[in-house]
């Protein structure tokens, strides 16, 4: 028999989780020092924008709520846990990539068997292959069941998701420019990818007529009209749902890059072109100095 925790157990502090609360403090205050007063010891030219500072609290404000009072809830709900894994690595990667200064990840290329490692894991085949096969394995019920019931286990398999999924991230993300190694066009392609392969896992969960998990089987009934039935289909919604919100999000992102950057390029061509005729009609005279 699994143990849970009760509802009622689940005090003020619980749901606050005060180390988190520091931890994501201690994280935004040190984010505002190193792209402010200490910007110049980190070789930092280009200005942070408020869209990337905003970015950048937002997931960490993300990271604190999923960890803090959603957590909480977790061995008492598998769609609070469902809910937790979607915004912890599915919502928070893409936010603080996006604002996260090149200046800053930089210096990790120095290394060059770090930059050979990374560009490997971050292939975009590699990269969506690793994160959305994780987390499927995860998901099987004989590995779910013995990762929830050791916690030695569950710290580990959430850091190695988190490092993929910020690695699944990295290809439509990537906050340095030398390395973005894909157009606005194929990064929609590839959140196109992603969102389909993920979607398998979420449908057998959300529609099962069976429960999955003996871990959940007998968790309390937090709410009365929540089933453990309905709890397991609703996991899987909130993940399908928050995956929609966040992949939408970036597909629109990198489509109006895309539609700026088209621009742009419109404009310096035609810019190129009035140049050209200028240069020519400032010679035309020299040409023909009798005229």
């Amino acid at each position: 028999m699994h143990q849970h925790a009760g509802h009622g157990s689940l005090d003020f502090w619980t749901l606050v989780n005060p180390g988190y609360l520091l931890f994501t403090v201690i994280l935004i205050v040190l984010y505002f020092a190193v792209i402010g007063p200490w910007r110049d010891r980190f070789g930092g030219k280009e200005e942070v924008s408020l869209g990337q500072k905003i970015g950048f609290v937002s997931g960490l404000v993300l990271f604190y709520l999923a960890s803090g009072p959603v957590y909480a809830y977790g061995h008492s709900l598998f769609s609070a846990h469902m809910l937790w894994m979607s915004i912890v690595y599915l919502a928070v990667p893409p936010l603080l990539l996006y604002g996260s200064p090149p200046w800053l990840l930089r210096p990790l290329w120095k290394s060059k068997a770090f930059a050979r490692i990374f560009s490997l894991l971050t292939h975009p085949l590699i990269a969506i292959v690793l994160f959305n096969g994780l987390i499927s394995i995860y998901h099987l019920p004989v590995v779910f069941d013995a990762i929830m019931v050791n916690s030695w286990w569950m710290g580990v398999s959430h850091i190695i998701l988190a490092i993929a999924s910020f690695l699944m991230w990295w290809p439509v993300m990537c906050p340095i420019p030398e390395q973005d190694r894909l157009g606005p066009l194929q990064k929609m392609a590839y959140i196109f990818a992603d969102g389909v392969l993920l979607t398998p896992a979420c449908a057998i969960i959300a529609f099962s007529q069976v429960l999955l998990y003996d871990f959940y089987q007998g968790a309390p009934q937090v709410f009365s009209f929540l089933t453990l039935g309905d709890d397991q289909s609703l996991g899987g919604v909130l993940m399908k749902i928050v995956q929609e919100i966040v992949y939408g999000w970036v597909l629109g992102y990198n489509f109006f890059r895309w539609v700026r950057q088209h621009k742009q390029k419109e404009r310096e061509e035609q810019q190129a072109i009035r140049n050209s005729g200028e240069a020519a009609a400032a010679s035309s005279p020299a040409l023909h100095p009798n005229v």
